[in-house]
């Protein structure tokens, strides 16, 4: 068991979400890349990016806006997993998945039957996709 970081707010307002970051999330999410989280991610990489797994819908709004929506979907799939998978990146209800779902019914577009239960399947937080009703 490995203690995460804590991120101060007043630290968190200088960070920002890079594209090229999601990009790489959006690269480890086939089943097999899945599986083998958090390999990935070295130990440095796991702290600095737990501190994205909490940041505000506006910050993650704004992070993805530019995505397509088969690339929002398969970003729910990463971190639906990596928050699973990975130490200190479970968000509970400020789960990334959560505000990329929002991103994506702005868009008129809804998750399938099919998603919904792999997001479910795949997932212990139990506010993905639609987060605290």
């Amino acid at each position: 068991m490995s203690i995460g970081s804590w991120t101060p707010e007043n630290e968190k307002a200088k960070l920002e979400i890079e594209p090229e970051w999601l990009r790489r999330c959006l690269s480890l999410s086939g089943d097999a890349a899945l599986a083998a989280l958090p390999s990935p991610f070295t130990e440095a990489e796991q702290q600095q990016y737990s501190a994205f797994m909490r940041f505000s819908p506006e910050h993650w709004q704004q992070a993805v806006a530019s995505f397509s929506n088969d690339e929002l979907r398969t970003l729910m799939r990463f971190f639906a997993v990596a928050e699973w998978r990975i130490s200190g990146w479970d968000a509970g209800d400020q789960s990334p998945v959560i505000w990329i779902n929002r991103v994506l019914r702005q868009r008129g577009e809804k998750l399938t039957r099919e998603e919904l239960l792999w997001l479910r399947a795949n997932s212990e937080n139990r506010f993905i996709p639609n987060g605290a009703l």
